[in-house]
């Protein structure tokens, strides 16, 4: 039999990648409902013709232009996790890291931080979905799939942008004035412009002939390519700023996002504009599995708590809802290349 002692040094932990690239851009503006089901009134200011004049002791009128106004109403898709902590899970079963057992509080906080996380996850993946596809799927809710092109009557912008001899920068710079052109008047609450892009579509704008030789000349300074200011802001993806737009490289995102192509969008500053909404918002509900926090109107986008059973094993449960509104789909624009051949 061997009696000798070793030293236990630690544990290496590698954890997996988490993207939550959309949440922490912060895109859509968060909101919250206290019941299951939102209405909301869409109210669109069409273009202001220019008055003629008349005759000044005449009988002619002009009339004014009347906005539209539209009220619908959603429903907003709920989830709900649950985990189980018992003895079977902790006797006899040592502490990754630790030389000593499991303990239950030890357990429950680790369900704790997963249920977190699977939140976390598929808040992106909702998002996500509704950003590149504009589409919400809800198979338990009155509406099934929210098809915001169908719901609001705007469908995507769209533009192609030159990689071949010419060169992107003329291409984007139409894109990117067409785009402020669709927000109408939310210019004005304009924070800056995002382009998401697929990594074959960031790499051919990123190192384009055209690109480097501007930087090689001084004429767009070495930052576009290596600026330490937009690593700093998102450190864990690729990125550049060109123009006053920065380009993600969106690595994860193939589900979504077709290969060659990008999705310019606009990020808004707090609410400047006198409305109640802003054009790209995802709006979470209220609690409904458990009726103490449901009846304390409580407010939260995650819903924690547990319970024990009467031989004390434990019940880690959490819900969330998840609504991304998207008003007008005409403010994001799809972006594809061309050769120009």
């Amino acid at each position: 039999m061997d009696f000798k002692y070793n030293d236990f040094t630690g544990v290496f932990t590698k954890p997996f990648g988490n993207n939550f690239l959309i949440q922490e851009l912060g895109i859509f503006q968060e909101k919250h409902s206290d019941t299951p089901k939102i209405e909301t009134d869409d109210l669109r200011a069409g273009k202001i013709s220019v008055a003629e004049s008349v005759n000044r002791y005449g009988t002619e009128l002009i009339a004014t232009e009347r906005d539209l106004a539209t009220n619908r109403l959603l429903e907003i898709p709920h989830w709900v996790l649950s985990g189980e902590v018992d003895a079977s899970l902790f006797q006899g079963i040592r502490r990754p890291g630790t030389q000593r057992q499991q303990n239950m509080d030890e357990l429950v906080s680790d369900e704790s931080i997963r249920q977190y996380m699977k939140f976390r996850t598929t808040k992106e993946d909702v998002l996500a979905r509704a950003l590149f596809t504009g589409v919400v799927n809800a198979p338990y809710t009155q509406q099934q799939v929210v098809d915001f092109s169908e719901e609001f009557g705007e469908d995507y912008s769209s533009g192609v942008i030159d990689v071949g001899s010419t060169g992107p920068l003329e291409s984007l710079d139409t894109a990117a004035t067409a785009l402020r052109v669709n927000l109408g008047g939310w210019v004005k609450a304009l924070r800056g412009i995002v382009v998401l892009c697929d990594p074959t579509f960031y790499k051919s704008v990123k190192y384009h002939a055209e690109i480097r030789t501007l930087v090689a000349h001084g004429v767009l300074p070495q930052s576009t390519l290596f600026n330490s200011a937009v690593r700093a802001n998102l450190p864990a993806f690729s990125a550049f700023e060109l123009d006053g737009l920065v380009f993600v490289n969106v690595i994860g995102y193939e589900d979504y996002l077709a290969a060659g192509s990008a999705v310019m969008v606009p990020v808004f500053a707090d609410n400047i504009i006198p409305s109640d909404h802003t054009p790209l918002e995802v709006v979470s509900g209220p609690a409904s599995r458990n009726a103490k926090i449901a009846a304390a109107g409580t407010r939260a986008e995650f819903f924690l708590y547990g319970f024990d059973d009467r031989l004390g094993n434990k019940t880690v449960m959490a819900e969330f809802g998840v609504l991304p509104l998207i008003y007008d789909l005409s403010m994001i624009t799809k972006l594809t290349t061309s050769t120009g051949e």
